[in-house]
């Protein structure tokens, strides 16, 4: 019908190829008896799916060729889904030697065709939709050309990167009061080892003292005051006290040592659990087209060509 686009699939296919295209064994007897052209709908419409806040910018296609179609151009697309056309495949002019079957009803009436035709523009628009992979947690986002194990990889490793950002920042943290903590305790273990010689030395003195005194009570040599005695004792007990507070120092200090270095592994332990966790936040969102992104690449009466063959007594296509 005039205003309607005529197309002429190619003819793609051998003799012997179309046999096993129709899921057919190949007979000897078989003999080509020429090729005929058959009326179908081809549909085609391109869509855009444009979202910036999943950085989604690709292109589909919904493609349709029915055979057969309803007499009142009734169609269920989705069962006659097909694979993409790319218009430059198709040919200009139909096999010279071909015949043509009949156009009938829908085929030769255009204002059922073009009714056919909004119908398949409002199914493409209606039934497009593409799956997005998102972790808002890492800001990630992959359009329908990512797989999934792709993106899960993307996540892994976003995820990775900031534990090992976290993980070194608290760290350094950690080390920092670790190594005044370790510093500390090196010079209270110095002050112990001087307040233990102290100590020794004051015990020798004290000792040399209460000898002294000793003699002086049996009549042997130069006699002691008790003052002196009193204050060597006294020094001595501060020497053992001094020893005593650096020894509690000094444990004290590694207590603290041993707790810090505890919660650092606790900490560093919770952020890896963490980002683990967040890589794993994967969702799926389904995004679907603007009207304006649907565009009709072609629509019209489409020839398909069929082999006419010829087995025997009997002529199939």
């Amino acid at each position: 019908p005039a205003g309607i686009a005529e197309y002429f699939l190619p003819n793609n296919l051998t003799f012997t190829q179309a046999f096993k295209a129709a899921g057919k064994t190949y007979p000897q007897e078989a003999m080509s008896q020429g090729i005929v052209y058959r009326p179908v709908v081809l549909a085609q419409a391109s869509i855009r799916y444009l979202n910036r806040k999943y950085n989604v910018d690709t292109e589909a296609f919904k493609t349709a060729v029915v055979q057969n179609p309803d007499r009142r151009g009734m169609v269920r697309w989705d069962d006659y889904i097909a694979t993409q056309i790319n218009n430059r495949a198709l040919d200009d002019k139909p096999d010279p030697q071909a015949r043509f079957a009949a156009l009938e009803t829908p085929f030769s009436e255009a204002k059922t065709l073009a009714a056919m035709e909004k119908d398949f523009v409002d199914w493409a628009f209606r039934s497009a939709e593409v799956t997005v992979r998102t972790n808002e947690a890492l800001k990630l986002y992959a359009g329908p050309q990512v797989s999934a194990a792709e993106f899960r990889s993307q996540c892994a490793e976003a995820a990775r990167t900031a534990r090992d950002a976290e993980a070194k920042k608290a760290t350094t943290t950690f080390e920092t009061k670790l190594r005044t903590l370790k510093d500390k305790l090196a010079r209270e273990e110095r002050e112990l080892r001087q307040d233990e010689a102290e100590h020794s030395q004051r015990k020798l003195e004290e000792g040399g003292t209460h000898l002294e005194n000793v003699a002086s009570l049996l009549g042997f040599g130069r006699k002691r005051s008790l003052t002196s005695s009193l204050t060597k004792r006294r020094l001595t007990e501060q020497a053992k006290a001094d020893v005593d507070e650096s020894i509690d120092a000094i444990e004290q200090f590694k207590q603290e040592i041993a707790a810090l270095e505890k919660e650092k592994d606790a900490l560093i332990e919770e952020v890896s659990a963490r980002w683990g966790d967040l890589a794993n936040e994967i969702t799926e969102t389904k995004i679907s087209p603007l009207k304006k992104d649907v565009l009709l690449d072609f629509f019209g009466v489409a020839w398909m060509p069929f082999h006419v063959v010829q087995m025997g007594d009997k002529t199939e296509e």
